[in-house]
């Protein structure tokens, strides 16, 4: 059996329930680690560890747990031949955590305004935070939406329609909605960390550097690592995405080939010669 996701006590109380399956964890993490009983579990149940990116690896071994593998997500959905006819100038894709909305990015978001769509839980507690941010209409989406009814069909519309997807958040594992968009031609505008600088090449996407300062936030049995970076910085890579209109459809062209050979079709199957 696969296990998937985040190694924290209940993962480590599922996979306890199933020592008698042979087992793959495949794990992300955005920071270190306390695995009080994972080890344990981990001496017994001797899985085959498989992280999603090298910097999740590199987190999960500094916590003590082993890492076998490394195979980077795959995305679902598959890439577009041509890209499509751009109407929707940014498009962001985050829930309620913290590292999704860093400090630096509210006056970026108040200075957009209408120009960038944010798919989020109508729960988010940090949109009280940021006053600023707004989920608006977009012309083919009839009402404002949670996540939990953004459909498939939606988020597929949502992503070609985006020339730019404006990644906010301060840390990831992996970083799948920077991919998943990049199926669609959309340009990502990411910060200059790993993961991102593991799968992405550098001609693909506009870049804006941390600090190199980091914060930790205790997160359950996480400590997430916040790369902090200022306004100045992300809001000089949105600048330099829009006056650099000459390349986008060479850029848009390049995403869609990484993002085809990304598919879940050509990483997956290395599971296989683990579970053969």
């Amino acid at each position: 059996m696969i296990l998937v996701g985040n190694p924290d006590p209940y993962f480590f109380f599922i996979a306890s329930k199933h020592t008698h399956n042979k087992q793959i964890w495949y794990l992300t993490t955005e920071g270190p680690v306390e695995l009080r009983s994972g080890i344990r579990w981990y001496r017994t149940i001797q899985p085959y560890v498989v992280a999603n990116s090298y910097y999740t690896k590199e987190c999960l071994e500094r916590s003590g747990l082993p890492v076998d593998e490394v195979i980077w997500h795959g995305c679902r959905f598959q890439a577009l031949e041509d890209v499509p006819d751009k109407t929707l100038e940014f498009l962001y894709c985050a829930g309620y955590l913290r590292r999704k909305y860093p400090k630096a990015c509210g006056p970026v978001i108040e200075r957009l305004g209408h120009r960038l769509l944010l798919i989020t839980t109508m729960n988010n507690p940090y949109m009280r935070g940021f006053d600023l941010i707004s989920i608006y209409d977009a012309p083919h989406v009839k009402r404002r939406y949670p996540d939990r009814v953004c459909k498939d069909e939606t988020l597929i519309e949502l992503y070609k329609s985006a020339r730019f997807y404006l990644n906010l958040s301060d840390t990831e594992g992996f970083g799948l909605t920077v991919l998943e968009a990049m199926a669609f031609g959309a340009i990502p505008i990411v910060l200059q960390i790993p993961p991102f600088t593991e799968w992405l090449p550098r001609e693909c996407a506009y870049w804006f550097k941390p600090t190199g300062r980091i914060e930790l936030e205790p997160f359950g049995a996480h400590r997430i690592e916040h790369k902090i970076y200022t306004t100045e910085a992300l809001w000089g890579a949105i600048s330099r995405a829009l006056k650099d209109r000459s390349r986008w459809a060479d850029k848009a062209k390049k995403c869609l080939e990484v993002a085809r050979r990304m598919h879940y079709e050509n990483l997956y199957p290395r599971f296989l010669e683990f579970i053969t």
